[in-house]
């Protein structure tokens, strides 16, 4: 798991340093995030290529969004696990991106908080 989940930075130029356009970005991440994932652990426990790699591919436009690689690269992976439809190691990306999304999370959260 990455120290620093969001490049700070990034995100505040992104949303020209609009606290609450950045508070509006962080809580539908937050909303929708928790969406994907349960679309993300239903498509690896049915190894569905398909969902996993629409589901993968939506998760990870929106943490690219946030600025976040660590959680982007962990759900590419997933993404790429479903468009090749080998689902070796599914489990452990899957942990892997959870961690992520996790601390990408509490990050998020106090970020908001500090606003």
């Amino acid at each position: 798991m990455s120290d620093a989940p969001v490049d700070k930075e990034a995100l505040f130029d992104l949303v020209d340093e609009d606290p609450a356009f950045l508070k509006r970005l962080v809580e539908t991440f937050l909303s929708d995030c928790s969406v994907y994932m349960d679309a993300i652990r239903t498509a690896v426990a049915e190894e569905d290529a398909r969902a996993l790699t629409e589901e993968a591919h939506g998760l990870k436009g929106a943490v690219a969004n946030l600025q976040a690689p660590s959680a982007q690269e962990a759900a590419h992976r997933l993404e790429q696990m479903g468009r090749s439809g080998e689902f070796n190691g599914a489990e452990s990306a899957l942990a892997t991106l959870e961690d992520e999304i996790d601390h990408l999370r509490s990050v998020l959260t106090e970020m908001v908080e500090e606003l």
